[in-house]
């Protein structure tokens, strides 16, 4: 009987240890003040989006979307690959993603000067896909504002 304890201590702990691992990203976020979605594709973004609408230039054939918002939607950034989004027009960029987990600029030479405005968003292409943000440039200001 004494063997099973060490036994099933180590597999309690190996058991904890598999939980937490798992959950980082939503405890990162809540220490970070940000939630996190994953989505395969468009239409199954449109039934989980969190937070503000989702953006309607996301193109129907979006997929891998992946997004992560302040918690007070004044700040968001969004993944995605698939086609160029809709209904934009170039323009000057004005801020830079608020987070960098979806890749980002590694040095200010991979800065671009010009962007797709989206509605709210700045967006540009990346060698992954598509990567757009946003910044409130007023408090309390949302993409939905």
């Amino acid at each position: 009987m004494r063997r099973r304890l060490p036994t099933i201590a180590a597999l309690a702990a190996a058991s904890l240890a598999v939980t937490a691992l798992s959950g980082c990203t939503s405890i990162a976020d809540a220490f970070e003040r940000v939630h996190s979605e994953a989505f395969d594709s468009r239409a199954e973004a449109s039934e989980g989006w969190v937070g503000v609408e989702m953006p309607s230039w996301l193109p129907d054939d979006a997929a891998s979307i992946r997004t992560t918002a302040t918690n007070d939607e004044t700040s968001a950034v969004i993944a995605f690959t698939g086609s160029e989004p809709s209904g934009c027009a170039v323009g000057p960029r004005s801020t830079l993603p608020f987070d960098g987990r979806y890749g980002g600029f590694a040095d200010a030479s991979e800065l671009p000067d010009e962007v797709v405005w989206c509605g709210a968003y700045e967006v540009h292409r990346t060698a992954g896909g598509w990567l757009a943000w946003f910044n409130a440039t007023e408090e309390g200001q949302t993409p939905a504002s």
